[in-house]
């Protein structure tokens, strides 16, 4: 099995949420044994944390299966410089909203706050059980969650998960409000620290393709030639000029397998660079 020593693990923060959930689950998959846990309130931030920490790792999320890709997440992922900080895990974890309150009487709720995307993924649900009901945006389900147990209203609920019920000590009046039963979230574990993969075996690259004509399909050819099965491809602006773009990629494989390595030779040829994010396991 597993096992991972660290001084501290980060993750996009508050207490609570989802990513706090996909932590705890990396915890136990990895057999992680940690001195602190340290939640962050921005992704910038957490990738800041491992600049020059050799012995921690972070927490974050990737992609939800109905919002799309965390461009955040992403977009810092191509702005590392340093080649040390890798992607060593990825899981996904179903997404389920629960409506909290200190009261156990749902026709007492005058206001239910949320963040955004927890309002609209539940939208159905509001429109056909609290139709008149005040909705009012927050920054995060977990912060909403713990408002409504601070200030003790019984007319105000929130969304948010069933970790916050525990935490602030909030009744669940009602579970799976998601509008999309498949609702689902990605979430890597990076650190700088060598971690064994074990099966699995995925690979995230970025590329940088050349300026000429069909130069995007002469890289997907090569996947192609190589029957290796691109699992995600996303294009983010380069930033530099208008134009450019970089490419996210992400393939199942592993990097000291021979095709992997034959693959990626080739690639050289049809990119301006590229750089491998990580090979890392992938759990079901």
């Amino acid at each position: 099995m597993n096992e991972i020593s660290v001084e501290n693990i980060y993750y996009l923060g508050p207490e609570g949420s989802n990513v706090n959930r996909a932590m705890l689950k990396f915890i136990n998959l990895f057999n992680i044994h940690y001195q602190n846990i340290i939640p962050k309130r921005s992704i910038k931030s957490v990738l800041e944390e491992l600049k020059n920490d050799n012995s921690s790792l972070c927490i974050l999320p990737i992609e939800n299966s109905i919002e799309g890709i965390v461009r955040e997440t992403i977009d810092n992922l191509l702005k590392l410089n340093d080649k040390n900080i890798q992607i060593h895990g990825e899981i996904s974890l179903p997404i389920n909203h629960f409506l909290l309150g200190t009261s156990k009487d749902k026709t007492k709720i005058k206001k239910i706050i949320s963040h955004p995307q927890a309002l609209a993924q539940c939208s159905n649900y509001l429109y056909k059980n609290f139709p008149d009901v005040e909705l009012k945006e927050f920054s995060s389900t977990s912060y909403a969650a713990q408002k409504v147990s601070n200030e003790n209203d019984e007319s105000v609920a929130a969304i948010a998960t069933d970790l916050c019920a525990d935490l602030f000590h909030l009744n669940i009046l009602d579970s799976d409000l998601n509008d999309e039963i498949d609702n689902k979230t990605r979430f890597y574990l990076l650190t700088r620290m060598n971690v064994k993969v074990n099966k699995n075996p995925k690979i995230a690259i970025i590329l940088s393709i050349k300026n000429k004509s069909g130069a995007l399909c002469d890289v997907l050819k090569i996947f192609s030639n190589y029957n290796i099965n691109l699992t995600y491809i996303d294009s983010r602006p380069s930033k530099k000029r208008l134009g450019e773009y970089l490419f996210f990629v992400e393939f199942e494989g592993d990097t000291n397998n021979d095709k992997i390595k034959s693959a990626l030779e080739e690639l050289k040829l049809y990119v301006d660079f590229f750089r491998i994010l990580g090979c890392f396991e992938v759990f079901e």
